[in-house]
């Protein structure tokens, strides 16, 4: 009797089960998104002109953005269920848990870092570092109030 052959485990994950693998759609993308993101930012003003040829600016751009853009359109079109060794829900594994308790921690030690810092720098130094900590305070409570919020809703 004959049996079909299975198509070869890709390390990388596939689009989807049994489809092409996830990095022959990547690649290419995100070379393409990497070749716009140079040529935009070339052509944005930030830089003076007629220092260097804009065409290799563009290309040293496009080659310093390519990896991320690569690993950005991977992971939007790779099926998790085909990548060999992920787990099937990854929201429930310790290195989540350990992650929450992380970002809880670090947020109240930088509300109560910032709060103090300001009160402490009103007295020996200038204004506006105690400024810029209240300000930065005042945006991690905002947005911790407004994320809040949104969870309460939802």
């Amino acid at each position: 009797m004959y049996k079909k052959p299975e198509k070869k485990s890709c390390g990388f994950g596939r689009i989807k089960p049994g489809g092409t693998p996830a990095l022959w759609l990547a690649i290419p993308v995100g070379l393409v998104a990497a070749a716009v993101i140079g040529i935009a930012l070339q052509s944005a003003p930030i830089f003076p002109h007629n220092t260097m040829n804009a065409w290799l600016r563009a290309l040293l751009i496009g080659a310093c953005v390519a990896p991320a853009s690569i690993a950005l359109v991977w992971t939007v079109v790779v099926d998790r269920s085909t990548i060999p060794g992920a787990l099937p829900h990854p929201e429930h594994s310790v290195e989540c848990t350990w992650y929450d308790q992380a970002a809880k921690d670090s947020f109240h030690l930088l509300l109560a870092g910032t709060g103090l810092g300001a009160a402490l720098t009103s007295f020996w130094l200038p204004p506006m570092v105690s400024w810029t900590l209240i300000a930065v305070f005042a945006f991690a409570a905002l947005v911790f109030a407004v994320s809040y919020l949104v969870r309460r809703e939802s």
